[in-house]
């Protein structure tokens, strides 16, 4: 309901209670005239009578709470403008004595047995389904919101620190030693001269020019050619002597390089130092703010897309993990009595941290209000209710001028 619709109900049973004092008015007026005439309307007198009372008296007392009766000054009226500040302390600490404390909250979790409710829920594919969305959703806005340059340069500057940490050379020390002990720099080596003797296969001309360069000019061009087929032959030679002796000069040559590299890389101080000079270099670089950039666009997209699409991958891993959580719970208590202490220690963490918080925001909150406008909240609030009491005064209040009246007469 609208503050508009509870201004309507409020203006509504004000007409009422006022009416009714009306009328109690309108009828002690006449049967105070006709008394004299028919003795027994005093009882309906003393009725209206008390009532015209109980109907100021609770009137007085309903407006007093929001206003100065009348606009007369009176005091101890106009209670919630004058009382704001101590009304919004009281409400406050209301809130968060009665409906933040822990030890309250967790006894009435501990009553809902919340895990085989939860079990019972995962297990519904269409429950299942929902929450899957919402999550998703969820994750979606999130994403969407975030401001892509403070990710990026997070993303950006967690590498930068993570790789800075790390000592470059030994950890290139450490790789070569693990390539070295399984053997597999052997198939490097041939793969290696495998790529050169492509190499020179695609670019004979380039390398026909150059060796022609080289050589004296007065040799004819016969001379490059075959320059060229003897480095290309020896090139496949040294490949099909390496596939077919295992045992083969070169693989010791190659390893003991290996095993030199390992050893400088892992040890000489100079090394380690120009490693970390030419660490610095690449972190120097935008090339790290664009890999950053780049990883965190395609991850960005890629989520938005799935949180958006139904039935997407996403969606329906997190409907299985939770359809299988549910599962889980409902097969084993132990589970169950985790999930009911995890949440009891979550909310009792969370309440015990920031109950006092909620506390001061409310009473902030309140006292941030324009006095006036506080209490026009807390009349449409309530303020349907109170008429009820001027109602009821109004009635009570001509029930106990009859009885009295009544008692009077016969003693």
């Amino acid at each position: 309901m609208d503050d508009t619709q509870r201004a309507a109900d409020l203006r509504k049973m004000q007409r009422l209670a006022t009416g009714l004092l009306i009328l109690v008015t309108i009828v002690f007026g006449v049967t105070r005239y006709y008394e004299q005439y028919w003795h027994w309307l005093g009882f309906i007198r003393a009725f209206a009578e008390a009532a015209m009372i109980g109907a100021l008296a609770d009137w007085f007392a309903v407006t007093a709470l929001f206003r100065h009766p009348l606009g007369i000054p009176i005091p101890h009226t106009a209670i919630i403008p004058e009382r704001k500040e101590r009304i919004a302390v009281s409400f406050g600490r209301f809130v968060e004595s009665n409906f933040l404390d822990p030890d309250k909250i967790a006894e009435r979790l501990s009553r809902q047995d919340l895990a085989v409710r939860l079990a019972r829920t995962m297990r519904q594919p269409a429950r299942a389904n929902q929450v899957a969305d919402f999550v998703a959703e969820t994750i979606g806005g999130l994403i969407n919101v975030a401001n892509d340059d403070d990710v990026e340069k997070l993303l950006a500057q967690g590498l930068a620190d993570r790789l800075g940490a790390v000592p470059v050379a030994p950890l290139l020390g450490r790789i070569l030693q693990t390539t070295a002990a399984d053997q597999r720099h052997r198939q490097i080596l041939i793969q290696v001269v495998e790529a050169g003797t492509i190499w020179i296969e695609a670019n004979q001309t380039a390398i026909r020019r150059r060796i022609a360069a080289e050589l004296p000019r007065w040799l004819p061009p016969i001379v490059d050619q075959k320059i060229y087929e003897k480095f290309l032959e020896a090139a496949r030679r040294m490949l099909g002597e390496l596939a077919m002796n295992p045992n083969h000069p070169l693989y010791d040559d190659f390893t003991a390089m290996i095993d030199e590299w390992i050893e400088n890389l892992q040890h000489d101080p100079q090394v380690r130092e120009r490693g970390e000079e030419l660490k610095a270099e690449f972190l120097a670089q935008p090339l790290l703010r664009e890999v950053a950039a780049s990883a965190w666009k395609d991850f960005k997209d890629g989520l938005v897309l799935q949180s958006t699409v139904p039935d997407s991958p996403l969606r329906q891993s997190i409907a299985s993990g939770l359809s299988h959580l549910g599962d889980a719970l409902e097969r084993d208590p132990e589970w169950r009595a985790k999930v009911d202490s995890w949440v009891e220690s979550m909310i009792r963490f969370i309440v015990g941290r920031y109950g006092r918080v909620a506390g001061e925001f409310i009473t902030q909150t309140v006292n941030s209000w324009d006095t006036m406008e506080t209490s026009r909240k807390i009349e449409l609030q309530f303020g349907r209710d109170l008429q009820f009491i001027r109602i009821n005064g109004t009635v009570v209040g001509g029930l106990a001028g009859l009885i009295i009246y009544t008692v009077s007469t016969f003693l």
